[in-house]
């Protein structure tokens, strides 16, 4: 398959700096630019899928690690690289042509996809096919593939469509402002020269002759490009070919590269840079922009371990030496973590999580574009831009992101336990199963969702805000500032005096951010803030301790229950924006579980164990109308900052089948009194099960710790029926690239 692998990273690497620069180039207002890509499999997504060809990755794992944990037809165990420039953040803006727009968040759909149409064909499309190559002859073995001059004709289709759509002057502006990736040559030395001893094409030329020939052949399909109207071109080179684990498996004894390779990479970049400036030259702009990447990517092959890399010879997933053989397949080799190869199966590199730990060295012509036009100030910015890549492209790691917590007891940490409150988790049973076996005023037989998060994202446990020990580096670490018994409401929880209801938690950030400011400067925790990831969980206690607490309350007698859940929302609005506006740029935003099956109201409410149907009713309403809000509220915004767990399904799944997730029951609770151990709260005098794993509620109101877990591996890595638009893990992926 292909093996233009590490074109990839220096590509990317382009892209970083280009969303990274925001201090210079920022204009959040900007309409959105089409994206086209056209190439080999490190850049379809796609469009194989629909032909009769032996180079797909149609099935599992192939795409183990896509938001639909499904395979897509990319040949990654998640996203590829157009599917990052696709989801860059809004808010962010790319330096090219006029500086005036940006690329847009809608991913490029595969341009054979029935779905592609109407509307949908202004974000652009993706015309890349697995297998092809500069030359009509390579990928011959594949079949039914879509090689670059059918590309290209698909273009034109493309643009007629579109000038149907909107007119030909409008097409044309589109085409004319787009970007364009094309990855090409790879597969022209993997799958044609060197694919068979005495091939065609090597008995046709010596290795030197046939690169000069691949350069000529690039340069007419860069022509055709420019003369079908696009005007911004990243043109990605070959990497080192000789040392991607399908190359080793066939041509390497010890786990050396292949020389042969590695001496096709060392002649076709170099002419491949030259091509593309005395194209620019010829043109009198700058239109094409080459990128290099066999020294750079050379960094972390020969020195895997020091970019988070165990190996970089074998890949996660595959068969025979070096796990090198074929492509991944369902009875394949699978690796159990991902991010620790550097190759995902024997052509294609991991996921872009990769992007956390490239760090490229300095090298000479990395970059080369900006050679022409320095009189022009637009073109000369451009250049500043790329000059950055063309030196040293060296991103260090990124800091430990800060972690916030906003919300209420089951996300409380153990402020309540600094305040003269009843909602409060002090004394044993609680935290009999924490690490220090001792109440530390979690909700929780031990761990709870912040706990979880925070292990699974390598952070340090945040501290209670009112704890005495955040001062200092702690500062850095987060806070916690939730608050058990607290909801959107301030009339909520009344009943537990005093508490931090969620206002008071958006002063104590403020306060909070004063505090950092002193310590690291105010535009350090700016920076700290925006970058950090913010939980937010509110609304059941505005049902189940405000509505729905006793007969006839006071709001049920002001609103009917529908009324209620659109002033519930409208409510819970403010808070968001009030969030966004002291510098949160990522927000998890949890709606309700399923309220009505806790044990607690099925001791008050049911004579069978079967879920309160009014409580279900206003679950029911309130979640769908979350997320309209969040959309909207993103839509304002301009950026996906807002994303919706939907905790009513997580809860479900365990809820309605408990044996299947391991527990005897969802309807007792482990610690309580009463019918379903559901009346009060947790208490040393309180019946106690002896293995809290077995129940998936720790006591009337809250899981236990094994559900928990449960709960949050679905924030990291459930579809999006679970998250929406995409999971926890999909986020720090994005994020890990700003």
């Amino acid at each position: 398959m292909d093996q233009s692998v590490f074109g990839s990273s220096m590509f990317l690497c382009l892209l970083l700096v280009l969303i990274t620069w925001n201090n210079v180039v920022v204009v959040p207002q900007a309409e959105a630019r089409a994206f086209f890509v056209f190439g080999d499999s490190l850049v379809d997504n796609g469009n194989n899928n629909y032909l009769l060809t032996t180079a797909r990755a149609d099935a599992y794992p192939y795409g183990i690690d896509y938001p639909t944990h499904r395979a897509t037809g990319r040949f990654s165990n998640g996203l590829n690289i157009p599917d990052i420039i696709s989801w860059v953040p809004n808010h962010v803006a790319v330096l090219i042509s006029s500086f005036s727009e940006r690329i847009g968040s809608e991913p490029t759909l595969p341009y054979l996809s029935p779905a592609l149409d109407g509307e949908r064909l202004l974000v652009g499309a993706n015309f890349a096919s697995a297998g092809i190559g500069i030359l009509n002859d390579t990928g011959i073995q594949f079949i039914n593939i879509i090689r670059i001059s059918r590309q290209l004709q698909y273009f034109e289709q493309y643009q007629q469509r579109v000038s149907a759509l909107i007119g030909a002057e409008q097409a044309q502006r589109l085409v004319n402002q787009a970007l364009v990736l094309i990855t090409l040559g790879g597969n022209d030395f993997v799958n044609n020269y060197f694919l068979v001893p005495f091939s065609a094409r090597s008995r046709q030329f010596a290795l030197p002759d046939y690169v000069v020939y691949l350069i000529s052949e690039y340069r007419k399909i860069l022509v055709r490009l420019y003369e079908l109207g696009a005007r911004r071109v990243l043109v990605t080179g070959t990497g080192p070919l000789g040392c991607v684990p399908a190359e080793l498996a066939q041509h390497s004894r010890n786990g050396e590269c292949a020389a042969d390779l590695q001496q096709a990479s060392a002649l076709f970049n170099p002419q491949l840079v030259q091509l593309v400036n005395q194209l620019n030259s010829e043109i009198g702009s700058v239109i094409f922009i080459s990128a290099n990447a066999f020294a750079s990517n050379m960094d972390f092959i020969s020195n895997p371990q020091a970019y988070g890399f165990i190996t970089s010879k074998v890949a996660c997933c595959g068969q025979g030496r070096f796990n090198g053989i074929g492509l991944c397949t369902p009875v394949s080799n699978l690796c159990p973590n991902r991010n620790v190869y550097a190759f995902w199966d024997p052509f294609h590199p991991t996921r872009l999580r990769i992007l956390r730990i490239i760090h490229l060295h300095n090298t000479n012509n990395s970059f080369h574009s900006c050679f022409a036009a320095m009189n022009n100030l637009l073109v000369l910015g451009f250049c500043a831009i790329i000059s950055l890549v063309v030196a040293p492209c060296s991103i260090s790691a990124q800091p430990t992101r800060a972690f916030f917590v906003f919300g209420d007891s089951l996300v409380d940490s153990g402020n309540n336990d600094f305040l003269a409150t009843t909602a409060r988790a002090d004394a044993p049973p609680y935290g009999i199963d924490f690490p220090s076996h001792i109440p530390t005023g979690r909700f929780s037989n031990g761990l709870n969702i912040p706990d979880l998060i925070s292990l699974e994202l390598g952070l340090e446990p945040t501290l209670p805000y009112l704890s005495p020990l955040l001062v200092g580096e702690k500062l850095l670490i987060g806070a916690n500032f939730a608050s058990a018994g607290i909801g959107i409401l301030n009339d909520t929880g009344i009943q537990f005096l005093n508490i931090i209801h969620i206002y008071k938690q958006l002063k104590l950030f403020q306060e909070y951010q004063l505090r950092l400011s002193a310590h690291i400067g105010a535009e350090g925790a700016r920076n700290l803030v925006n970058r950090a990831l913010v939980l937010i969980t509110l609304g059941g206690n505005d049902f189940v301790n405000n509505y729905y607490l006793v007969p006839y309350s006071a709001r049920s007698r002001q609103f009917s229950l529908p009324d209620y859940v659109r002033y519930l929302v409208s409510e819970y609005r403010k808070v968001l924006r009030r969030l966004y506006d002291l510098g949160t740029r990522r927000v998890l935003v949890t709606g309700t579980g399923p309220m009505g099956c806790v044990p607690a109201e099925l001791a008050m409410r049911s004579r069978t164990g079967d879920c309160d149907v009014e409580l279900q009713r206003a679950a029911a309403l309130f979640n769908p109308q979350l997320v309209e809000m969040l959309n909207a509220l993103n839509e304002e915004v301009g950026s996906q900052v807002f994303i919706a767990a939907n905790a009513y399904r997580m809860h479900m799944d365990f809820v309605s089948n408990p044996r299947a997730y391991g527990f005897v029951t969802s309807k007792i609770a482990c610690c309580g009194q009463g019918p379903y151990n559901g009346i009060g709260l947790c208490t040393p005098a309180s019946n106690l099960c002896p293995n809290r794993d077995l129940y998936a509620f720790w006591d009337p109101f809250h899981p236990s710790e094994k559900a928990n877990r449960i709960i949050v591996q679905q924030i990291l890595r459930g579809t999006t029926e679970y998250m929406h638009p995409m999971n926890l893990t999909s986020i720090m992926d994005l994020d890990s690239m700003t």
